[in-house]
C-alpha cells in the first residue's frame, strides 16, 4: 500500500497556488520578487523529489518526461502570456533518468557541476533555463534521501533572503546574476534555498497542513487547467476552483485525471517497483 508524505504534497499545493497568483496578478515591491521565478523553481525541485521517492526504471522517467512534452506542445498555443513549465521540466526527466540510481556524493557533484554551468551560460534565452531546472532536480533528490528539515530550513531560508536583497539592492554581473529566471549563480543558489525551505517548513508543519494535501496530490491536472482558463478566470476564482475541483475529484478518484493517465502510460514500459510514496 502506497503511503504519501503530507508534507511534500502541501509544498506541491503552494508551488501551484504561488504560480497562480504570479501569473493572474500584478504584484510589486518585495512581492514582485517572491513570485518571481520561486514557485515555478519550487515545482522544478519537488520533480525531483517525485523521482527519488519513485524507484522507477529510467525508461519509465522518459516515459513521464515525454507525456510532459507532449502537455507542454498542447498548452503552448492557449497560454496566452503564460510560459509553460512542462517542457523544461519533461526535458530534464529525461536526461536525468539515470540520476536517482547515483549516491549522495555523486549526486552532490551534479548538482554542482549544474550550477556552474548555468550560471556559465546566463542569462539564459529560455524562462526556465534548463541546467539551472536540472540542477533543481537533482537538489530535490538529494532532499528527497534526507530531508533535513530544521537545516534546510534554516540554511535554505538564508539563500532566500540573501538572493531576494542581491535582486532588490544589488546588480551582478550574468555570471552572479541573482534575478529570477536568468540562471546565474545566486539565482541557482537562492532558489534551491527558496524551495527548500518551503519543502522543510511544509514537512514540519505537516500534521497541521493537511487540508492542503489534494491540492498538492493533483497539480499537473490543476496547473494545466489554470493555463487553460488563466485568460479568463480571476486569481480568487482560480484558486477556489482548483481547491474546490482537487476535494471533489479525489472524494471519488484514488488520483487526478491526468496523472491517471500518465501512471497509464508508464504502466506500459513496466510496474514500478520499490516505490515508497505516491505521487
Amino acid at each position: 500500500m502506497q503511503t504519501r508524505i503530507v508534507g511534500i504534497d502541501a509544498a506541491r499545493a503552494v508551488a501551484l497556488a504561488a504560480m497562480i497568483v504570479a501569473h493572474l496578478t500584478a504584484p510589486t515591491g518585495v512581492a514582485a520578487q517572491l513570485l518571481f521565478g520561486f514557485p515555478a523553481g519550487l515545482f522544478a525541485l519537488l520533480a525531483g523529489v517525485s523521482m527519488e521517492l519513485m524507484r522507477a526504471r529510467p525508461v519509465q522517467f522518459a516515459v513521464r518526461g515525454a507525456c510532459l512534452i507532449a502537455l507542454h506542445v498542447a498548452l503552448v498555443p492557449f497560454a496566452g502570456t503564460i510560459e509553460v513549465v512542462l517542457g523544461t521540466i519533461g526535458v530534464c526527466m529525461i536526461a536525468l533518468a539515470w540520476a536517482p540510481r547515483l549516491d549522495s556524493a555523486w549526486l552532490a557533484w551534479l548538482a554542482a557541476a549544474l550550477t556552474l554551468g548555468s550560471a556559465a551560460l546566463a542569462p539564459s534565452a529560455s524562462p526556465y533555463p534548463p541546467l539551472m531546472w536540472a540542477a533543481l532536480m537533482v537538489s530535490g533528490m538529494l532532499f528527497a534521501r534526507h530531508m533535513p528539515c530544521v537545516p534546510g530550513l534554516v540554511v535554505g531560508g538564508v539563500l532566500f533572503a540573501a538572493d531576494v536583497a542581491l535582486r532588490w539592492w544589488v546588480a551582478l554581473p550574468p555570471l552572479l546574476d541573482a534575478s529570477g529566471h536568468t540562471g546565474g549563480l545566486a539565482d541557482v543558489v537562492g532558489t534551491v534555498g527558496a524551495s527548500l525551505s518551503i519543502c522543510s517548513l511544509c514537512c514540519l508543519a505537516g500534521r497541521w497542513l493537511g487540508w492542503l494535501a489534494p491540492l498538492g496530490r493533483m497539480t499537473l491536472t490543476l496547473y494545466c487547467l489554470h493555463v487553460l482558463s488563466a485568460q479568463w478566470v480571476g486569481v480568487w476564482p482560480s484558486l477556489l476552483g482548483a481547491a474546490l475541483l482537487a476535494y471533489g475529484w479525489l472524494a471519488v478518484f484514488e488520483r487526478g485525471p491526468l496523472e491517471s493517465i500518465v501512471r497509464r502510460l508508464v504502466a506500459v514500459v513496466g510496474k514500478v517497483k520499490n516505490e515508497k510514496v505516491g505521487v
